[in-house]
């Protein structure tokens, strides 16, 4: 435009509407704080500059807070088509995941929802409830077989049962062992997606570099390893009652296709990786959450022993867990997997309560600050299971509590999560008393998900 050119109508427009509120000028130089200690430099924002901030991190690349429910519905349900997850969160998640359900949008994305969903349903669940309790119980004989007062980090042992349950469950092979091929390849790909999605300058992966070759290296693991399973289970149809069977029985039920190798392939992975660590973070958090309540402990034994009286964990009665199941709820309430959901990206301009928001802003859902936000939670860093009574549920919006996500992309395997979740602290509290080792350093790690960065050690003692 000329220096005597007028502006058009649409750009007066624009720069006329209100941006929301944040601090004055680029943030290249905080980029190091907001990833590295991204809790404490985010909540000192949003108290600052309240529930939707605008943060300028290069010229073209803006990143918004989004710490409102009302963010949230705008963003996953009643505007979704508006916004998506952006190439820089796809790109390193597809260099493991390929085009799995996590990775993919718009009709790839519904075409391979539609393809899954009745793998999980509640009557398919049941049928991996056996599996879940065979692997639960193995993992209470070893711990019996420990010296009384043994110190564990119970964070690790969570993320070894998790996934020993989710590749069982999956495909009927346990991955978890230190060991085990297919699990070492598995962190090992997982710890260089997280270092590319935080290192955007990071060398491309066909540069030899030491860390390239070591993914390179895993992935090509993976690859034949799942992909090997995956074809010997298609020449040797056998009813294993596992996901795999089920993934390669569903035909679509508008083109009544299959899943193709690669795209059980895909799923596989996906799976594994959404469906061990963060419930294993999630389980982890719990078990510190109770040591640190003795009073919120001593009403979940009492019920589980009111429940089963000693009696095995039957799925029948896992429903009747129902204070253990507000353990959890508050507990990802307090804990959440993640600081915020997968990021979206604006795919048009839109606005958001009398803000404005130009095409290309990623948006951060904070679900961390969402699910503390003192207008839905009153004293909202107190543990207090009791929140999620039915009366106290309904008085609250619906997106002020999403450690799933919400609108039609819902974590597929929030049920079996759930599921897995209440019987495994079902079965440890019947049979072990967990308790704090004092004076540890408990700290959030604050990467893909909200680890303890230190573990939580703990001593387990038996009941009886």
């Amino acid at each position: 435009m000329s220096k005597n050119q007028a502006p058009s109508a649409q750009v007066i427009e624009k720069r006329n509407r209100h941006l929301p509120p944040g601090p004055r000028g680029y943030l290249l130089l905080k980029l190091s704080e907001l990833q590295h200690q991204p809790i404490e430099y985010l909540d000192r924002l949003w108290r600052e500059y309240g529930d939707l901030v605008r943060l300028p991190i290069v010229p073209g690349f803006t990143f918004y807070l989004a710490a409102h429910p009302d963010h949230a519905e705008h963003i996953l349900s009643t505007h979704q088509e508006r916004y998506r997850k952006p190439d820089f969160f796809l790109k390193p998640m597809g260099l493991v995941q390929g085009q799995g359900l996590f990775t993919s949008e718009g009709e790839l994305w519904l075409k391979h929802r539609r393809l899954m969903q009745p793998a999980f349903h509640q009557k398919q669940l049941v049928n991996l409830y056996a599996v879940m309790l065979s692997c639960v119980q193995s993992l209470l004989r070893e711990w019996e077989k420990k010296p009384e007062g043994e110190v564990i980090d119970i964070a690790a042992e969570m993320t070894r049962l998790t996934l020993k349950i989710v590749s069982s469950a999956l495909f009927s092979v346990d991955i978890s062992g230190e060991y085990n091929r297919l699990g070492q390849a598995f962190r090992t790909a997982l710890e260089y997606v997280y270092y590319r999605i935080n290192t955007p300058l990071a060398p491309p992966v066909w540069i030899p570099t030491p860390r390239n070759l070591k993914f390179r290296q895993a992935k090509q693991t993976l690859d034949r390893v799942v992909l090997e399973i995956i074809q010997a289970r298609r020449h040797n149809l056998i009813d294993n009652r596992d996901l795999l069977s089920m993934l390669l029985t569903v035909r679509d039920e508008v083109t009544g296709e299959g899943m193709s190798d690669r795209q059980l392939h895909d799923e596989v992975i996906t799976l594994i990786d959404a469906g061990h660590e963060t419930t294993a973070t999630t389980l982890a958090w719990t078990w510190y959450l109770l040591g640190t309540h003795p009073d919120v402990m001593a009403n979940l034994l009492d019920e589980v022993q009111t429940v089963f009286n000693e009696d095995d964990l039957t799925f029948e009665k896992l429903p009747q867990l129902q204070y253990t199941r507000r353990v959890l709820d508050e507990s990802l309430r307090l804990r959440p997997p993640g600081l915020g959901l997968a990021p979206r990206v604006a795919l048009e301009d839109d606005e958001i309560q009398g803000y404005f928001i130009p095409k290309g802003s990623i948006f951060n859902i904070a679900v961390y600050f969402i699910s503390r936000h003192p207008e839905f939670w009153d004293n909202p860093e107190r543990f207090d299971p009791d929140r999620f009574l039915p009366e106290n549920v309904i008085q609250r919006p619906k997106f002020a509590y999403l450690p799933f996500g919400a609108g039609s992309h819902t974590c597929i395997g929030k049920n079996f999560a759930l599921m897995e979740s209440t019987l495994i602290l079902a079965a440890i509290a019947q049979r072990f008393s967990i308790e704090l080792v004092p004076h540890q350093s408990i700290e959030i790690e604050p990467r893909f998900t909200l680890r303890p960065k230190y573990g939580i050690k703990v001593t387990v003692q038996k009941r009886y």
